[in-house]
């Protein structure tokens, strides 16, 4: 499906390859408008609301996602610049970023587009009665599958490329071999810090 057929999503960053690095570079949109055209406060990029993100291949979607965690959906793709080759990333995170990295290296333009649900105003039960929640959101999940949803239905049941889990497709074995070897790595790591014991707990 093109970028072009979806009605509530707005661009927020280009990806930008490193020359010499695997590691890539997210350029955020200085103004931005939503997909309205109209002006949006950069705040909307590390807001905790429920957000999806469209990454975008030469127009088209390869990916919808979705997140709630803290930062915004700043914090949510930045697991993608490097995908996580300094921890323990799940091979979704993984997965991802080297989609994103062996299709930039083809000279492909990559973007990122977001669709969010504004937080809101509600009455929610306490041990009481009801309690005033200022900020209240709905979760992502639900947007997600609703983007999903359109998309299968435009889409002849299909899904975005790289959603591969979803589809109930496993990995590319590449991928599976060098995620294996970081996890290897990230574990002989843990073995080398040598943490003290803590006492036993004393008798009462």
């Amino acid at each position: 499906m093109h970028i072009s057929e979806v009605k509530t999503a707005f661009k927020i960053a280009d990806v930008e390859y490193v020359k010499d690095s695997t590691k890539l570079n997210f350029n955020y949109l200085k103004d931005l408008k939503d997909e309205n055209n109209q002006s949006l406060s950069q705040n909307i990029l590390t807001q905790n609301v429920a957000r999806v993100y469209l990454i975008v291949v030469n127009g088209e979607i390869k990916k919808i996602g979705g997140s709630q965690a803290d930062g915004g959906i700043k914090s949510t793709l930045n697991i993608y610049k490097d995908g996580g080759v300094k921890g323990r990333p799940s091979i979704r995170s993984f997965g991802v970023w080297y989609f994103l990295y062996h299709t930039i290296l083809t000279g492909a333009k990559i973007e990122f587009y977001m669709i969010y649900q504004p937080n809101f105003e509600t009455q929610v039960k306490g041990l009481f009665g009801f309690c005033a929640i200022k900020d209240a959101s709905i979760s992502y999940k639900l947007l997600e599958q609703a983007c999903l949803t359109d998309y299968r239905n435009n889409s002849n049941d299909a899904l975005p490329e790289w959603n591969v889990q979803e589809q109930g497709k496993d990995w590319p074995n590449d991928i599976k071999d060098e995620h294996a070897n970081i996890t290897q790595k990230a574990q002989n790591r843990e073995k080398a810090v040598h943490r003290k014991a803590i006492n036993k707990p004393s008798g009462t």
